[in-house]
């Protein structure tokens, strides 16, 4: 019986010895989506068998992005995974969101151009599981002044001051303003709601001399600008 188990247990170490071995000569590009799941699960899952494990996420949530998309709630029922399985794997987009965020030096970036905001803001929201209300404080030709959180809450609940607001547009100088929000299990398309804290948000800052120049809605790689669309110029007074 002993025997056995140190067979089963030498197999299992030279199992994952292998698939160490591929990432170090392969790297991620390298590897099937459920090998890569599988060594991340090594960290947290010590002496199971995580391939099974990988398999049945993936199965679960349709594919690797699913399962990092997943919440730690839906990620700790399947089977197998556990509280720390599941808190590893909620960590990676957010660590991801702030590897890109670290790579930009924001004095050097330009948003004068829809492409260019939406190119900032998709990275900005990537792994978002919450809604979160930014705006983005320019300067006279599009650079990125500040970018300020304002606003956090579940799906559709995110509260913004509108005082908190004008103050922070004045405290960064702004000439120019953009605001953006996400909806995280929606479409990008706006609500009633969207539209009339667009309006009176833009009223609250041309008596200051601050244009309000867009307004973008993000959801997942897509990303709507409301300045671009004819039917809501009339939100940008």
């Amino acid at each position: 019986m002993n025997e056995k188990k140190s067979k089963s247990s030498n197999l299992h170490q030279n199992h994952r010895a292998r698939v160490r071995e591929t990432f170090r000569k392969a790297g991620v590009d390298g590897m099937p989506d459920h090998n890569l799941l599988e060594l991340l699960l090594f960290y947290s899952i010590p002496r199971k068998d995580t391939n099974e494990i990988a398999h049945r996420l993936i199965e679960t949530f349709g594919s690797l992005n699913g399962v990092f998309d997943a919440s730690y709630e839906r990620l700790a029922e399947v089977e197998g995974v556990g509280e720390s399985s599941a808190l590893l794997l909620s960590l990676v987009p957010g660590i991801c969101r702030r590897y890109i965020e670290g790579m930009t030096d924001k004095k050097k970036i330009n948003l004068s151009t829809a492409e260019a905001v939406n190119d900032y803001l998709v990275k900005k929201y990537y792994g978002c599981k919450t809604e979160v209300f930014y705006m983005l404080c320019l300067d006279g030709v599009g650079n990125l002044i500040n970018c300020c959180k304002l606003g956090e809450g579940s799906s559709g609940t995110v509260v913004v001051d509108k005082r908190t607001m004008l103050e922070t547009a004045l405290r960064n100088h702004a000439d120019k303003i953009i605001f953006a929000h996400n909806h995280p299990n929606g479409i990008a398309v706006p609500s009633k709601a969207d539209l009339e804290l667009t309006y009176e948000f833009a009223s609250i800052l041309t008596p200051v001399g601050i244009r309000l120049s867009d307004h973008f809605i993000i959801a997942g790689d897509e990303a709507l600008s409301l300045a671009s669309i004819e039917k809501f110029s009339y939100l940008f007074i």
